[in-house]
């Protein structure tokens, strides 16, 4: 084999692979790398769960709702809030065990006895002195 013949053949060769490589590469979706944009600052609540949850609003795509709740948008005409509120508050008038005692004594008697449990008669002074802490925690 003469070296012209040889390096016809290498030449047909080369034009062939790169014809192969090239029918590839044009058939291949092109898939942009695009970067999501850089989320909106938020603005600090003071209330953890709030903050959260914004936080994780700001983050996620409709998609990624989607595919968290297996939901949508037509969902949210059912959601009622105020079923999670509560209907009357519930704060302690007193700590006082006599009060409690009092109170415990006057309530209707339906469903478990909540006040046979120990830890009950101390249970006003627990709420008053974790809302006390919260104020000086935020400032209030």
């Amino acid at each position: 084999m003469k070296a012209s013949e040889f390096k016809k053949l290498i030449k047909e060769a080369v034009r062939e692979v790169i014809r192969e490589e090239l029918m590839e590469v044009v058939q291949q979706p092109t898939v942009q790398e695009s970067t999501p944009p850089p989320p909106p600052p938020i603005k600090r609540t003071g209330n953890t769960i709030a903050d959260m949850l914004a936080e994780t609003a700001a983050s996620m795509t409709n998609t990624d709702y989607q595919n968290v709740i297996g939901a949508d948008n037509s969902m949210a005409q059912n959601f009622n809030r105020n079923t999670f509120l509560p209907r009357q508050s519930f704060k302690p008038a007193s700590d006082e065990p006599t009060v409690i005692a009092q109170t415990v004594a006057s309530a209707p008697k339906v469903g478990l006895d909540l006040s046979q449990l120990g830890f009950i008669n101390k249970a006003a002074a627990i709420v008053n002195a974790a809302d006390k802490k919260q104020k000086e925690k935020h400032g209030v």
